[in-house]
């Protein structure tokens, strides 16, 4: 696992929110939407859209900061809800895992995430399989 992020540059389908984990839209799989609950994501986005259209980056493989829809606790791998906000993957049958909570210790301590706090995750390297 490397320190960095990689990213992708993505056109948006829509307005999509900021640290929202992502997907191919379904009419159009050039264009990047808001994933749903449980699907398969491509990322996490690392700045808003305001509209379809507009441009934004895309982390796709290492650490990348997602917003958090319920307690997760660390180490966890992560799904989607419905809003495109992490969850605990075991929490919902038949998911599909984006990564992994990772949290940054505090006084050498780890601890579980709230829903709707901002924290780090780890995201599954796809390269050379098909999503």
């Amino acid at each position: 696992m490397s320190d960095k992020t990689n990213s992708v540059l993505a056109t948006a389908a829509g307005a999509i929110s900021a640290y929202r984990i992502i997907k191919l839209d379904a009419v159009d799989p050039t264009r990047a939407t808001t994933a749903g609950l449980g699907d398969v994501g491509l990322g996490v986005s690392l700045a808003a859209a305001s509209a379809a259209g507009d441009e934004l980056l895309v982390a796709i493989d290492g650490y990348a900061l997602v917003d958090f829809g319920g307690t997760v606790n660390p180490y966890t791998e992560v799904t989607t809800d419905a809003s495109g906000a992490a969850i605990e993957a075991v929490a919902l049958s038949g998911h599909a895992t984006i990564g992994y909570y990772c949290p940054e210790p505090v006084d050498g301590a780890v601890s579980a995430i709230s829903s709707g706090e901002r924290g780090r995750i780890v995201l599954y390297n796809y390269k050379g399989r098909t999503v």
